[in-house]
């Protein structure tokens, strides 16, 4: 901390040093006591920062002098080389070892121009000072240019060079015009995504059609390129690729929480188009699509349908489909096609225009399907297919199944095999019925026996179908008799990467994620940043975010409660956004090598969806589906009516009618019979 000694403080105010010892005391001035004096007097050090604005001016203006610098009214804010503009910076501003810094090169120029003055042979001198210069002060560089160059720092009162921080006090600002720049960024955060280099050559085409008296002020390309990584690279992304692009990249996406979810609570519901041609009855050649349910907490395939059209009678038969191997679920979870919102199957879902309450009795709508069944419809939000974990199943499908048939086309024309066009045109194409069979097969014995790939580390190594029968043991399993089906089914939802989702810590077995939306302190800025994250345990609502590299402080985020909700809520605030990153489309593998396929031949030629079946059939051998001892019983409304007793059952045991036979037989040879 750089002081001042009383005397020199009154030498500025103009009053005497007793007066500046009494006010001190009083506590009005700001000052440190100094060693004791000789004399065993106080004495006092005022630290400049305390002084009053007018004396701090006028103590930088006298040192200003003592320097030969020019006054600071006088100082002119630019500088003689072409284009370029140097913002100074006051003398104050510099800290205590720069101003000395400063006085130390102001006294070597003032000695050097002494000397060159009286000097006849100027370039000869220079030299000589410079040795003269290395000899006095080893511990510095110096050499002719930079004698020269702190001169003309000297001279132009730019303070900033002469220390050799040169561009320090400047940083963060730019030399380009700024109408040459906004030109720039308008071509370059253009959608359609043009080169860098190209859209300098189309500023500088700019500059000489507008302004072709600036165009000599257009710097290097490189200088723009500094300007663009600047920009935070979620803004860059947003302007140039969109808004998917962004919620893909950089905004967060929601945690579902499976832990207070078992097996049947919910089942998500969609279309897939398989991207493969078949033909149909009459000969024609089209694709297929599939309906299918899935089962939210084990990822089982609950149940499918394959259609020419998904419409709603498609989605009734997968869901019979299901419900006859799988149980009643208790929520199905759909988005917002017509082939889901029916008034006789759900209801209209968020397409309704109009409530219940707003019928009267000769237009009341009767109880759909599902509310006879006692399941409760979960409508995606609109233009939010992304939140159904199905797609990932399809995508699954896809490249397991789709990709085997010797028809697949691909989703688009850059996966569309090259030998598609002749098969078509020579018509090798599958028969749906053969589509449907080898896929019953497929469905069960190969997906819903494969690994479980959700997030719950107790199943971690087990099967679909496994956490499907091990979760179903531990809640409520309903069962609807096969001749209530159609009834029941008639027409009537350490150190770390800053992520996308901010940061996450472990407490407890429990994963809590801390984020930041205010402006100017938003997570995205930090994305890609290695951080570690402190906490206290007694408060675990914020925690502090600090930098790896430099083990500085960065900032304060809270506690992520809307990107962590229940995997189906009623109220709409609670999930402030439902996007789930897709997987991302690779493009097909390109042909691994000539004549690998021609070593194998004969029988063992066998193309890849009949090896596919192979592998499912024998998965199938071993593929069961567990029911619990209790089941509770769904009765059609004609059936209790018939039966009013059958209200009564809550629950009732599987009869293991093999076992009551046995125990029949052996009675009857105990007694003789």
């Amino acid at each position: 901390m750089e002081c001042l000694k009383v005397a020199e403080v009154a030498d500025l105010k103009g009053c005497t040093p007793q007066y500046l010892r009494k006010i001190i005391k009083e506590g009005k001035l700001t000052a440190i006591e100094l060693p004791a004096a000789s004399n065993n007097r106080k004495e006092y050090g005022i630290p400049i920062d305390a002084l009053p604005e007018n004396l701090k001016s006028r103590y930088y203006a006298r040192k200003r002098t003592e320097l030969g610098l020019q006054p600071e009214s006088k100082i002119i804010k630019t500088a003689e080389k072409k284009h370029l503009n140097i913002i100074k910076k006051p003398f104050e501003d510099f800290t205590e070892n720069e101003r000395r810094e400063i006085a130390f090169w102001t006294d070597i120029i003032k000695e050097w121009l002494l000397i060159r003055d009286v000097s006849k042979h100027k370039v000869e001198t220079d030299k000589l000072f410079v040795a003269k210069c290395k000899l006095e002060h080893p511990d510095i560089i110096i050499s002719e240019d930079v004698l020269y160059r702190k001169y003309n720092a000297y001279r132009n009162d730019d303070l900033e060079t002469l220390i050799g921080k040169r561009g320090g006090w400047n940083k963060g600002n730019t030399g380009i015009p700024q109408h040459i720049l906004d030109a720039f960024m308008y071509f370059y955060f253009d959608t359609n995504r043009p080169p860098l280099s190209q859209v300098y050559r189309l500023t500088i085409t700019w500059t000489q059609e507008f302004y072709p008296q600036d165009v000599p002020l257009i710097p290097s390309e490189r200088s723009f390129r500094r300007q663009v990584e600047k920009i935070p690279e979620a803004v860059v992304k947003l302007l140039r690729h969109g808004e998917k692009a962004l919620s893909d990249s950089y905004l967060p996406t929601v945690d579902r929480w499976y832990d207070e979810l078992y097996a049947n609570d919910v089942w998500v519901a969609d279309n897939h188009t398989f991207d493969f041609h078949t033909t149909g009855e009459a000969g024609q050649c089209h694709r297929l699509y599939l309906t299918a349910f899935l089962d939210a907490k084990s990822g089982v395939m609950v149940g499918w349908n394959i259609t020419e059209n998904p419409d709603f009678n498609s989605t009734l038969l997968a869901l019979r489909h299901g419900i006859m191997h799988y149980g009643v679920p208790k929520i199905i979870y759909v988005d917002n096609g017509r082939e889901f919102l029916t008034h006789d199957f759900g209801g209209m879902g968020n397409r309704a225009r109009i409530t219940r309450e707003d019928f009267d009795e000769e237009n009341e709508i009767p109880p759909t399907i599902l509310q006879m069944m006692g399941i409760k419809m979960v409508n995606a939000k609109v233009r939010n297919a992304k939140a159904k974990p199905i797609e990932r199943m399809f995508y699954t499908v896809k490249n397991h199944f789709s990709k085997m048939v010797g028809t697949f086309c691909g989703g688009t024309i850059l996966e569309r095999p090259e030998t598609w066009k002749w098969k078509i045109k020579h018509g090798v194409i599958p028969e749906d019925q053969q589509i449907r069979d080898l896929f019953q097969i497929y469905a069960d014995g190969d997906y819903n026996m494969s690994e479980y790939g959700g997030k719950e580390k107790r199943y971690k190594g087990m099967n679909r179908i496994d956490v499907w029968n091990e979760s179903i043991q531990e809640t409520e399993f309903r069962k609807a008799a096969d001749g209530d089906l159609p009834l029941l089914l008639a027409r009537v939802s350490r150190y770390q990467k800053v992520s996308k989702n901010g940061v996450s810590i472990e407490f407890k077995n429990e994963r809590l994620r801390y984020y930041c939306t205010e402006a100017g302190r938003e997570t995205w800025r930090y994305i890609g940043k290695e951080v570690y994250v402190r906490y206290d345990p007694a408060n675990l609502m914020e925690a502090r975010i600090f930098d790896k590299e430099t083990d500085r402080y960065i900032d304060t985020w809270k506690l992520d409660m809307d990107m962590q909700v229940p995997y189906i809520t009623d109220d709409k605030d609670e999930i402030a956004a439902a996007e789930k990153t897709l997987s991302a489309v690779r493009k097909s593998i390109r042909e691994y090598g000539k004549g690998i396929k021609e070593n194998v031949t004969g029988d063992q030629a066998i193309d890849l969806l009949k090896m596919t079946i192979i592998r499912a059939e024998k998965g199938l051998e071993k593929f069961h589906i567990e029911q619990p001892k209790k089941f509770t019983p769904v009765f059609s409304e004609k059936e209790v009516l018939e039966n009013p007793d059958l209200a009564n059952i809550a629950s009732i045991e599987f009869m293991d009618l093999e076992k009551l036979n046995d125990n029949a037989e052996k009675r009857r040879n105990n007694e003789g019979w």
